[in-house]
């Protein structure tokens, strides 16, 4: 596949989550993955985006960069801490606390490697330290 296809995957991804469907999103991902360096299969990955959706997350896509198989994108993710996600998503910032209610937006970089059609291997760079704060974590560091 070339370039512009695997960026339509990409992009495609994004649309199902942000429209709640995270049976399709999962179903574009290859029966062997690594997120993070782990490896996955799309079942895992249907629990990771369902934990997203409880955190009403949504993206914006900005730019978009692909070569070979690899596709890079900038976001604007918007969620909402409404609820605890079932398992820890985004670095596991949500884990423990108790949901606020209150907004974040920040800005993502996301990094897909597609083969064949599949995401077949994902990175991340995310500002959990501004989703954390805009969340009303208060953050507070530990005496020395």
């Amino acid at each position: 596949m070339g370039t512009e296809e695997n960026k339509e995957i990409v992009r495609r991804q994004f649309e199902f989550l942000n429209e709640g469907n995270v049976a399709g999103a999962a179903a574009l991902w290859a029966s062997e993955s690594f997120n993070h360096g782990r490896k996955v299969n799309p079942a895992d990955l249907s629990r990771v985006y369902e934990s997203l959706q409880s955190l009403q997350e949504r993206h914006v896509l900005h730019e978009m960069i692909a070569e070979g198989d690899w596709v890079a994108v900038r976001t604007t993710c918007s969620g909402v801490y409404a609820a605890s996600p079932k398992i820890p998503v985004n670095g596991g910032i949500f884990t423990g606390g108790r949901p606020t209610g209150r907004p974040y937006q920040v800005q993502h970089i996301h990094l897909f490697r597609v083969v064949d059609g599949k995401l077949v291997e994902h990175w991340a760079n995310r500002d959990d330290l501004g989703a954390a704060t805009q969340a009303g974590f208060a953050l507070k560091p530990e005496a020395i």
